[in-house]
């Protein structure tokens, strides 16, 4: 990796920070410089969008709900009722909140057909239901769209407090 990449990943982290906890509403461009501590031309620089550098923080999120999740529900394979169960726990506590929070956010973008929100939704849905996949034995994978498609709406319910 290249300084110019670690710098890159370490100004997404310091805005993936700020999108946790301020959502993608105060998302101006001097908004995230402030969050990542430098300048606005400082981020189009590195990124040369705004729109690449919440494309890029979005990732670095779903990139860290997933090591969290793997080791919460460790490489053993589940049925797809127990994996079920154990995601819906896991993602249920405080400390999925945020990120629970951002995604039907950005969920709601995508479904208007905002970019980067959409391209970036869809893949990290596509990423989510491929890790999901490779949770369930082979004989239950095709139930993976299923179960993700259960486990977001049940999330849903508990984000509008129909928990």
């Amino acid at each position: 990796m290249t300084k110019a990449d670690n710098k890159r990943l370490e100004l997404a982290r310091l805005v993936a920070g700020h999108l946790l906890d301020h959502g993608l509403a105060d998302c101006g461009i001097r908004t995230l410089a402030a969050a990542a501590a430098t300048s606005d031309r400082m981020l189009i620089y590195y990124f040369g969008s705004k729109e690449a550098l919440v494309e890029q923080a979005l990732g670095v999120i779903a990139d860290g709900m997933a090591a969290q999740l793997d080791a919460e529900v460790g490489g053993q394979q589940r049925s797809a009722d127990a994996l079920y169960e154990r995601l819906l726990t896991v993602a249920s506590g405080s400390a999925f909140q945020p990120t629970i929070r951002l995604w039907f956010e950005l969920v709601g973008m995508a479904v208007r057909g905002e970019e980067p929100y959409r391209s970036t939704a869809e893949r990290i849905g596509r990423t989510w239901l491929t890790w999901i996949e490779g949770k369930l034995p082979a004989r239950q994978r095709h139930q993976a769209e299923a179960l993700f498609a259960r486990l977001e709406g049940r999330l849903m319910m508990q984000a509008i407090g129909m928990d």
